[in-house]
């Protein structure tokens, strides 16, 4: 929901909104014509763009972008670019380094955004959000690449599918619905799994080891979501 009182001054959240659509705009047309891509890429990274754009006004309504909301807004541009990029993957030079560097830089500014938000004392609620369906949101489009590159079969998918199907286990079950303590082991693995996946589309890591460590991160994600659902199971009890 908007937060009340967010439409007394419609344009604070704007101009951060505009600024990325331009730098996506640049980065995206730029990528296209270097690489000689078909011209669907931009308007496929601007749509994806809206999409995360809405979703960023529902949770924070018209409120201006704190310096750590900037910070994860970037990493979302990197995304975007990710998912404009998939459908023509086909068509980027072989062994191209250009998803392994997305997604790693991606990953990698995962943890800016948090150090940012404590050095100018700036984290909310809505930020943590916005900055955990973003992380989400990286590891199932990265799965999708591994897919499309043929580095690991569509089984990867399930490590993207997992936030999600905990998400549609929670109308089912209310308790899984209410935020969770916070966690080293989740951090941990979170991170594991966005360095792992990253790591595999990179042109140079053997192609033998992508489905076994795509294995390895796909275990660890399912003991921790299966711990967080089954603590989750206990305190509903009567």
């Amino acid at each position: 929901m908007v937060p009340r009182g967010a439409a007394a001054i419609p344009w604070r959240i704007l101009p951060d909104l505009l600024l990325g659509a331009v730098v996506l705009t640049a980065a995206a047309g730029g990528l296209r014509l270097a690489l000689g891509l078909p011209a669907g890429v931009l308007p496929l990274a601007l749509l994806a763009y809206t999409a995360l754009a809405l979703m960023l006004y529902r949770q924070r309504g018209n409120r201006m972008l704190t310096p750590a909301d900037r910070v994860t807004l970037g990493r979302g541009l990197l995304v975007m670019l990710l998912i404009a990029l998939l459908p023509v993957a086909g068509a980027l030079p072989s062994a191209s380094p250009l998803p392994f560097a997305l997604a790693l830089s991606g990953v990698v500014l995962d943890g800016l955004d948090g150090r940012v938000a404590r050095q100018f004392d700036c984290a909310t609620d809505t930020g943590a959000r916005f900055d955990m369906e973003l992380d989400a949101v990286l590891l199932l489009v990265v799965c999708m690449w591994l897919v499309a590159l043929e580095r690991v079969g569509p089984w990867v998918l399930a490590i993207g599918a997992w936030r999600y199907v905990f998400i549609a286990a929670g109308w089912l079950r209310p308790a899984l619905r209410r935020p969770l303590a916070p966690s080293q082991r989740r951090r941990l693995i979170c991170a594991l799994q966005g360095l792992g996946l990253a790591l595999c589309l990179a042109p140079a890591f053997p192609a033998t080891w992508a489905p076994v460590l795509a294995a390895a991160l796909l275990a660890l994600l399912s003991y921790s979501f299966l711990v967080d659902a089954a603590a989750a199971w206990q305190t509903d009890k009567p």
